[in-house]
């Protein structure tokens, strides 16, 4: 026997399931009952399923043949696909199907943000569920994901466990965020139940329906990737709480929609969207120490995408001034088209960062604890990685968010290398083997080795990294 709290029902009473041709449905009941007998009422969520689809023929069928064998009530269950202007034949595939799904038609592709803020307005369930068009989940998918929200903790989301397609990998338990805003996937094989995290996976989650309309659902202008993260950072801001129900698994294709776009499309979204995301959710001491980092590394991106040698604007070097075609253009265009992206916008990520911080019932200190990798690598040039270290230490970063071990093995490994080129100077250059002790007789007090030495005498070893690191390794470098 199921009751629902705004049924009307009695103990005794039946409350009949939908017709289906799925036997699957008398097991379902019959084990509900006896839940029944053994820990009284069961009172069960109303849930709205939203799928959001933009020519996903070949995904749906399984996708929502899946749903069809859930062990959750049909009659608590409403499905909401919300098709992106397909061309294919994705909704005659809806229709054979999952004929009872509510479709939302729209004429042209809005991204994957909008259609659930949308979709949300329509929904009747009391928990909005997201699903991906290429997935396909477990029986459990949705009462084993749900059992976990309780608005009384402060618990209003809950992230599923995906697996790879065939259910030999994780791809997602959980998640971690760079301080820059750039979030990855943990592929953990085992997770507490109920463990706090900081974001969802977006393509399969739950959570509270009047939570996600308070929070302001996913921001429409994300379109797409990151628009989890920044809705789940906005929960801890606001108060509340996000967990990971490992429990409840669905199993993944693989970005069956993303993959039908140039890569250079999706890179432009995460770099912009990282960016959108900080300055919206850092409290105001700590987004000013980490926003001009942030515009900063950006440029530095795509100087070195570029492949540009500073060195020829410099009217004290006799290089030439000719710029060679940089091997990488369209990659360092999306890193500065990112940026001035987010300037035309600025007002609009403003007015929504006021709203926001309007919210806070949460301090920063205690969301970092979250980020569980704050300080990770996102670019293997290791010019970017000193002169990222430099700035992190310049603004007192390694303090904010408690990874000291991480900024100083960075830092030591800078210091390494100086000692390393150190080392090949003295062997490579005959005249240089009483370094740094003959420097005196040099007159050119431009000459790197030079420079180097004088800051190594002055600063040490760590302050000299951080000011010349990068002439050592771009300039000394280039002369062995």
């Amino acid at each position: 026997m199921v009751l629902d709290g705004g049924s009307g029902a009695h103990p005794g009473q039946d409350i009949p399931f939908a017709s289906s041709p799925y036997a699957l449905q008398r097991r379902v009941k019959d084990k509900l009952c006896e839940r029944f007998y053994f820990i009284g009422v069961i009172i069960v969520k109303t849930v709205s399923l939203v799928i959001v689809n933009f020519n996903g023929e070949k995904h749906l069928k399984t996708c929502l043949s899946s749903i069809h064998d859930l062990d959750y009530p049909q009659e608590k269950l409403e499905v909401i696909v919300f098709d992106n202007g397909s061309s294919d034949n994705s909704l005659q595939v809806i229709e054979d199907v999952y004929p009872s799904a509510v479709v939302l038609k729209n004429p042209k592709n809005i991204g994957f943000a909008p259609p659930h803020r949308v979709a949300s307005q329509v929904a009747k369930g009391e928990v909005l569920a997201f699903l991906n068009n290429d997935m396909k989940v477990e029986s459990g998918w949705i009462s084993r994901g749900i059992e976990l929200l309780d608005l009384e903790k402060g618990v209003v989301c809950s992230s599923s466990k995906i697996m790879n397609w065939r259910g030999t990998d994780v791809e997602f338990n959980g998640g971690s965020l760079q301080y820059l805003g750039y979030a990855d996937q943990l592929k953990r094989s085992e997770v507490e139940k109920g463990e706090d995290v900081l974001f969802p996976c977006g393509g399969a989650m739950f959570i509270l329906k009047s939570v996600f309309e308070e929070a302001g659902c996913f921001d429409d202008d994300y379109f797409a990737i990151f628009e989890d993260v920044d809705l789940g950072w906005r929960l801890w801001v606001m108060g509340y709480r996000v967990v990971m129900a490992p429990d409840s698994i669905v199993y993944h294709r693989g970005h069956g929609t993303l993959r039908t776009r140039r890569q250079a499309k999706m890179r432009f979204l995460m770099h912009r969207n990282a960016l959108m995301t900080i300055i919206k959710n850092y409290d105001n001491e700590n987004l000013m120490k980490v926003l001009p980092v942030a515009f900063i590394l950006a440029v530095k991106r795509a100087l070195l995408f570029m492949n540009i040698d500073k060195k020829a604007f410099y009217f004290w070097e006799d290089q030439d001034s000719r710029i060679p075609p940089p091997p990488k253009f369209e990659e360092a265009c999306l890193h500065l088209a990112a940026i001035d992206d987010v300037f035309e916008s600025f007002q609009s990520i403003q007015e929504k960062r006021n709203a926001v911080q309007s919210r806070r019932k949460r301090d920063d200190k205690d969301i970092f604890v979250l980020f569980k990798d704050p300080f990770r690598n996102i670019m293997g040039s290791a010019e970017y990685l000193w002169d990222e270290v430099s700035l992190f230490g310049a603004f007192g970063l390694e303090r904010v968010f408690q990874c000291e071990d991480q900024y100083m093995g960075r830092l030591n490994q800078g210091i390494f290398h100086a000692q390393n080129v150190l080392k090949t100077l003295r062997k490579e250059i005959p005249d240089l083997s009483g370094f740094p002790s003959n420097m005196k007789n040099m007159q050119d007090k431009k000459h790197p080795a030079k420079r180097f030495s004088k800051s190594l005498k002055e600063k040490g070893f760590a302050e000299t990294f951080r000011k010349v690191a990068r002439h050592l390794v771009a300039y000394i470098g280039s002369q062995l």
